[in-house]
C-alpha cells in the first residue's frame, strides 16, 4: 500500500462502515424497498465507472425492445436538470445527461426518463402508460429503494470486484461481498481467450447466480461528419478525443489496425467546451475520432474538421441463449 493509500485507510474504513449499515438496515427490511408489477431489470455495478454499463443496456434494448414496451429510467449523471425528466425533441445531453441521450437518439421505440429517485420515476411511468411491460434500470445497484425483479452485476476483467478496495482506497462504492445481492454477475470486456474456471473460482458465484463472461466489439465503419471504413485511416495521422472512464480498449482498437494518433484524454462525463474543442482543431486540420457518447456532446459544439465515432457492441463469449433463456424466465416470473 503506497502512502497516499494508508493515508486513505481511515476514510475508506468509515465509508465501508457507513454502506455496510445502510444495506443491512435494507436487508432487514428496516428500510422499505419498492416493488412494483412490472418487471424491471437493474444494471449496475460495484464499482465507480467504467464496467460497460451502457453497451451492455444497449444490448438488452436491442433484444428486447421489440418485444417488450420498454423504458430505461437513469439518474441523468451531470445532468443541469432536476427531478424527474423525459427525453423529448429538446432533450439535450446536458439535460438528461450524455448516455440516456445517446439511447434516446439510438431507440426510437422505447422511451428514456432520468431521476435520482427510481422509485418516483418508476411511478410516474406507469402513471403514464400503463402498457409498460419492462423497465431498464441504469446504474441501480446501489439504488435500494426500490427491488429490481433481475438484479445484473457487471464487473470488468482487468478489475473485477474482489481485486478492488473500497473508496477511496479503490474504487468500489460498497462491500465486496455486495455482489450476493446479483441474480446475474457479467464480466465485461473480456479478451478472447480467458481462463472461465479460474475466474469463476474466484468470483464464488453462488448457487442461486448465473455467470456469464463479454467482450467489446468495435464497428468498423466510422459515423458522423465522416462515414468511411476504419481501414481507410492507415495511411493517414488521427486525433483520438476520449471522456470516458476506461479508454483503453479504445485506444488499442486502434493501434491494432496500426493507425497513427494523437491521444486527447478527458475525464469521464466530460462536458465539452468550444475553447477545448478549438484547442483541439487548431492542433490540425486531422480528422477527429471519439466514442460515442462523446460524440452526443461535441455535435453541439461548432467544429471546422470532420470528427466521427465508432459504436461498440458487447458480444457474448459462450452461452448467450442461455442468458435469454433466464432473462425471459426472470422477466415472466
Amino acid at each position: 500500500m503506497n502512502k497516499l493509500k494508508f493515508l486513505l485507510f481511515p476514510l475508506g474504513i468509515f465509508y465501508l462502515i457507513i454502506t455496510n449499515i445502510r444495506n443491512s438496515l435494507y436487508d432487514l427490511d428496516i428500510f422499505k424497498s419498492h416493488s412494483f408489477n412490472v418487471p424491471l431489470v437493474g444494471v449496475g455495478n460495484i464499482s465507480s465507472g467504467g464496467t460497460g454499463k451502457t453497451p451492455f443496456v444497449e444490448y438488452l434494448l436491442k433484444k428486447y425492445s421489440k418485444t417488450f414496451k420498454t423504458v430505461l429510467i437513469s439518474r441523468g449523471y451531470k445532468r443541469c436538470s432536476k427531478g424527474f425528466q423525459k427525453a423529448n425533441r429538446s432533450s439535450s445531453p446536458l439535460s438528461i445527461g450524455d448516455e440516456p441521450y445517446q439511447i434516446f437518439k439510438k431507440f426510437k421505440n422505447i422511451q428514456v426518463a432520468v431521476d435520482k429517485n427510481r422509485v418516483n420515476a418508476v411511478s410516474k411511468i406507469l402513471n403514464d402508460d400503463p402498457d409498460t411491460n419492462l423497465v431498464l434500470l441504469d446504474d441501480s445497484f446501489q439504488h435500494r429503494k426500490i427491488r429490481p425483479k433481475l438484479n445484473i452485476l457487471l464487473t470488468t476483467y482487468n478489475n473485477p470486484f474482489f481485486n478492488d478496495h473500497i473508496l477511496p482506497i479503490g474504487s468500489l462504492r460498497e462491500s465486496k461481498s455486495s455482489y450476493k445481492r446479483a441474480d446475474i454477475l457479467i464480466v465485461t470486456k473480456c479478451p478472447e481467450k480467458i481462463d472461465i474456471i479460474k475466474l469463476k473460482s474466484q468470483l464464488n458465484t453462488k448457487p442461486y447466480q448465473n455467470l456469464f463472461f463479454t467482450k467489446i466489439s468495435y464497428n468498423s465503419i466510422l459515423k458522423g461528419d465522416y462515414k468511411q471504413d476504419i481501414n481507410s485511416l492507415k495511411k493517414q495521422k488521427i486525433f483520438l478525443v476520449t471522456g470516458i472512464a476506461d479508454s483503453s480498449k479504445f485506444i488499442n482498437f486502434f493501434k491494432k489496425n496500426e493507425i497513427d494518433f494523437d491521444h486527447y484524454s478527458f475525464s469521464d462525463h466530460h462536458n465539452y467546451t468550444q475553447k477545448e474543442i478549438n484547442k483541439i482543431e487548431n492542433s490540425g486540420d486531422n480528422l477527429v475520432v471519439t466514442t460515442e457518447k462523446d460524440f452526443q456532446k461535441i455535435q453541439f459544439l461548432e467544429r471546422k474538421n470532420k470528427w466521427s465515432y465508432l459504436e461498440i457492441e458487447v458480444k457474448f463469449l459462450e452461452n448467450e441463449d442461455e442468458f435469454d433463456d433466464l432473462f425471459r424466465k426472470k422477466i415472466s416470473m
